[in-house]
């Protein structure tokens, strides 16, 4: 039983302690199967010589997975593990996200459904969060790392993350974010290219001569110009800065873009704003507003989804809109494939619509 535990690794995060990670490793390797019911687990002092907990430390984990229904201690007999009938479970998928990221809708209805089809399956389903700041040191995704797991599902991952996931030697894929640099595993993208088509016809139809798109300061961003030149329409960039504050919260892109426009001349205001992130457009419309312009009258105004606008105006957006259910079917169900065939199969493509308005009427 003692090379049950070769596979227990511990990593000082802050987020546990030795005394939790060996609960949690014990109950993985009999949730998993890995240890069965019958087999008597290594006395509390082999444990701790093996993991280097005290006496005193092991006894408190053999105790709480007594009392949590793992084991049963038996006088003269040792600890023995119960029978978990057919709830063993298959293996175990880390959903893993920037911190920022996790209580936001879209991310929250992936976490919500692509857990449920992992559960389902058989799975246990966990999440863990890593920092979008580069002097972050990845404690606890690393430690969550250490554990057995069959598949990482990567949200928005930094080179940084990209390039320890590639190291862990963990099987894993990638969603959303920029092309992955360190690694070759499956990418899960916007594929906004159809969507982007339907615009580009849009703005014909409607005399548009020139589009303005405006992104902000962080990572990649679609691009409409090609369709729009091949309709003879002109475009330009516009690029809110974060400048001094950092990126860090959505509450600064709202106020960076209202900052922009509200100090931007008149002149240069177009007739028909891009805007490849909707918090950039709550924050043009509050300084539109402030300014005495109007939508759609004055200017008009297409969005990258409706989230984060919709407070500040009441019309509804003309904008590309993901549906977060669909698509985390979508998401769902390639990871099981991914699990079940032990293969790379065709990742599919996130396809947004473009959805018509009155930010942007004929």
């Amino acid at each position: 039983m003692k090379d049950k535990f070769n596979n227990f690794r511990y990593e000082p995060n802050g987020a546990s302690t030795l005394e939790d990670a060996l609960c949690h490793f014990i109950q993985e390797e009999i949730a998993f199967g890995r240890i069965k019911g019958g087999e008597k687990l290594p006395t509390i002092g082999e444990i701790s010589e093996i993991t280097g907990l005290t006496y005193g430390k092991a006894r408190r984990v053999m105790e709480r997975l007594d009392r949590e229904g793992y084991v049963h201690s038996r006088p003269h007999i040792g600890t023995v593990v119960l029978s978990r009938g057919k709830n063993v479970l298959r293996g175990r998928v880390l959903f893993a996200l920037p911190d920022g990221d996790a209580s936001r809708y879209h991310p929250g209805n992936a976490i919500d459904i692509v857990g449920r089809k992992m559960t389902a399956a058989g799975y246990a389903f966990s999440v863990a969060t890593f920092s979008l700041d580069e002097n972050d040191n990845l404690a606890f995704l690393n430690g969550e790392l250490l554990r057995a797991t069959d598949l990482v599902i990567a949200v928005r991952a930094t080179p940084r993350v990209q390039k320890r996931l590639a190291e862990s030697g963990v099987n894993h894929i990638f969603l959303y974010g920029d092309k992955p640099e360190f690694s070759e595993r499956p990418w899960i993208r916007f594929s906004p290219e159809t969507a982007m088509s339907h615009f580009a016809n849009h703005c014909a139809k409607a005399g548009v001569k020139h589009v303005v798109q405006v992104r902000f300061d962080d990572g990649e961003t679609p691009d409409a110009g090609p369709s729009l030149a091949k309709r003879g329409i002109g475009t330009s960039w516009m690029t809110i800065s974060s400048g001094d504050v950092g990126n860090g919260g959505f509450d600064n892109i709202v106020r960076c873009s209202c900052e922009a426009f509200a100090a931007m001349p008149r002149k240069r205001i177009k007739d028909l704003f891009l805007f490849w992130n909707s918090f950039l457009t709550q924050g043009a419309i509050t300084a539109f507003l402030s300014r005495g312009i109007h939508l759609p009258e004055d200017v008009k105004v297409v969005t990258f989804s409706n989230t984060g606008a919709g407070p500040v105006y009441t019309k509804p957006f003309t904008r590309f809109e993901v549906d977060p259910v669909k698509a985390s079917e979508k998401v769902g169900n390639f990871a099981l494939t991914v699990l079940a065939k032990g293969r790379i199969p065709r990742p599919p493509k996130i396809s947004p619509q473009y959805i018509f308005g009155a930010t942007f009427p004929f």
